[in-house]
């Protein structure tokens, strides 16, 4: 009887530590696989973050040219080019020399 006893206990205690090596074995994979994804949507996410850095970047340097331009707006050198563009017109002291249309 004590063998039988034995045996059973053995065999129940073997099953029992199959069972459980066979759950944690599962956790593992289920962990390993979550882990995949994870890496997956980090580079992802570093790619997004890296693009948003370079438009924040371009956007920093559209931002200096607009303030540089409008410094520029507010000179008496932009009023008087504009002048000159728009309505022709020129300084007392200045010459303007026309290429012959005909050539």
């Amino acid at each position: 009887m004590r063998n039988r006893r034995r045996n059973k206990n053995t065999v129940s205690n073997r099953l029992a530590i199959i069972g459980i090596t066979i759950v944690v074995l599962f956790i593992a994979l289920a962990i390993h696989a979550r882990s995949v994804t994870l890496r997956e949507q980090d580079h992802n996410y570093q790619l997004q973050e890296e693009s948003l850095q370079a438009d924040i970047e371009e956007q920093q340097r559209l931002s200096e040219e607009l303030e540089q331009k409008k410094v520029y707006v507010k000179t008496k050198e932009f009023t008087m080019e504009k002048a000159r563009e728009i309505f022709g017109l020129k300084m007392p002291d200045e010459i303007i020399i026309k290429p012959d249309a005909q050539k």
